[in-house]
């Protein structure tokens, strides 16, 4: 097959040849329109610009962007510290925050084009890759972290989401435990998908049935995990224990427990997937799988810097997957 040119790349896009140089090289002002048309003809014709082309931008910017799901989530600044230890003597981050919006994130990422960022590290919440593939097309080096996007294959630097969430559950069956709710992430975005995994086939090895008013969604925020498990307290049918896929909503659910006079472990059992701020001065200590983000910065920092570096070859991906820790705290009360 032949090699995709950049004239035919024009021609899908119904531009001149300049202004898809202007757009994948980043280097000269272009509508708007100009520039979605322009990637997304890239992208549908898995263009690749070749070394001259690429040689054109000239000024490298220095800066890096970070993408992530929630800036106020102590896991995503301690992911972003890890990544800044990694390459701060060569570039300078722009942080920003999603805030689990789809929309929200492909305007950041049109505004990382717009600054020339030399590479981006992201944590999507986008199920649609069409505004990665044209970060990919632009030529700009691309880290996943946290989270996995469809239809790409990227240097990608995560959690054991399934495992984790399997050995939580299990830790509950096997104080015996059976009616087990999950206050669960949107499945839009992988770890929750992979973290419900994990329960439901921690369910079905010991033969419990998964009752559907039990699966609870907490789009990984503390305010919604707070009404989700209220709603759930007042509906008054009550699990002997919650799973938390995340630590905001295991403080949101928290919260709405000590609101309703619910008590842990004596009226309800909790584990959590990640460590709540502060767990030390806590009590009860929860049961959690206690993760690593600062180390997962740095590894995704290292991978990035490898790349705008020519370190690491473009068509060779790294996928890193991190061991978490079991934290058995005092959460969980036994019912054998």
């Amino acid at each position: 097959m032949s090699k995709i040119t950049i004239k035919e790349v024009a021609k899908r896009a119904n531009v001149s040849t300049a202004t898809v140089s202007r757009v994948l090289n980043n280097n000269y002002p272009v509508s708007d329109e100009a520039r979605k048309e322009v990637l997304k003809a890239a992208s549908e014709l898995n263009y690749k610009p070749n070394g001259v082309a690429r040689s054109l931008k000239k000024n490298k910017t220095n800066l890096i962007g970070i993408i992530v799901a929630d800036i106020s989530n102590p896991f995503f600044m301690s992911v972003a510290r890890g990544v800044e230890s990694v390459v701060s003597e060569e570039y300078n981050l722009i942080l920003s925050s999603t805030d689990e919006s789809p929309d929200k994130e492909v305007k950041l990422l049109n505004m990382m084009l717009e600054k020339k960022v030399d590479g981006i590290v992201i944590a999507s919440s986008n199920i649609d890759s069409s505004a990665i593939k044209s970060i990919i097309a632009s030529g700009i080096k691309l880290v996943l972290i946290d989270r996995k996007v469809d239809d790409v294959t990227l240097d990608y630097i995560a959690n054991d989401n399934f495992n984790g969430s399997f050995l939580l559950t299990e830790s509950l069956i096997k104080k015996g435990h059976k009616d087990i709710a999950i206050v669960n992430g949107c499945l839009n975005v992988t770890t929750a998908i992979e973290r419900f995994n994990g329960y439901r086939a921690a369910m079905n090895k010991y033969g419990l049935k998964i009752d559907k008013d039990f699966i609870l969604q907490g789009n990984y925020s503390a305010s919604i995990a707070f009404v989700e498990t209220r709603n759930l307290i007042r509906k008054g049918k009550l699990p002997t224990a919650l799973l938390s896929a995340n630590n905001s909503m295991t403080e949101g659910i928290m919260k709405a427990l000590k609101s309703e006079k619910v008590r842990i472990p004596e009226d309800i059992s909790l584990v959590s997937f990640g460590e709540i701020t502060n767990q030390e001065f806590i009590e009860p200590k929860i049961t959690c799988i206690k993760q690593n983000p600062f180390l997962m910065g740095q590894k995704a920092g290292e991978v990035i810097l490898d790349k705008l570096n020519g370190k690491s070859k473009e068509d060779n991906f790294k996928e890193v997957v991190l061991i978490n820790e079991f934290c058995e705290g005092n959460s969980i009360k036994s019912l054998i």
